[in-house]
């Protein structure tokens, strides 16, 4: 039985026509991670600390190169991108098309308001930092102005009107 630190002959073989090609430096670096540990047989904690890694990641590369191969190397769809959102990209601009209309029809909205529609949306508590990268990824600037009563404003300005 192998060890899980082995490598099938096909991706020892893949790892020796590695060799030679170009890699941007993330992707050397966990070249470096499979490599210096079958050719070497350094330990993952050897190889974070010369590679500058964590141990955990030097790991992790290991690991991926023996399910995934070359695509490990090269960090395809291995990082990155929304894991644990409520709705998709689709559904959230509908969510707020809704709100666009209303403004359109004069009405003002505050982020509380929003939030509140959101959370009866999915059925969960957010906070309000939630609505406001929602705002952000679908290109809504400020969605309230704070409105300024006359009485509120500096004397020459009520005046000047």
């Amino acid at each position: 039985m192998e060890s899980p630190e082995s490598l099938s002959r096909d991706l020892i073989g893949e790892l020796e026509r590695l060799v030679g090609e170009r890699w941007r430096l993330e992707a050397f670096k966990r070249f470096q991670c499979v490599w210096l540990s079958q050719t070497l047989h350094l330990d993952p904690k050897d190889i974070a600390e010369a590679l500058r890694l964590s141990v955990g990641t030097v790991r992790r590369v290991q690991a991926a190169y023996r399910r995934d191969g070359r695509a490990a190397i090269e960090g395809r769809g291995n990082r990155g991108g929304r894991r644990h959102d409520y709705l998709t990209f689709k559904e959230e601009a509908a969510f707020l098309a809704s709100f666009a209309r209303q403004l359109k029809n004069g009405r003002i909205h505050t982020i509380s308001s929003i939030k509140l529609a959101y959370e009866v949306r999915i059925g969960k508590k957010v906070n309000k930092t939630t609505i406001y990268r929602l705002l952000e990824r679908h290109g809504w600037g400020n969605v309230a102005t704070r409105i300024h009563r006359p009485a509120q404003l500096p004397e020459p300005a009520r005046n000047a009107g």
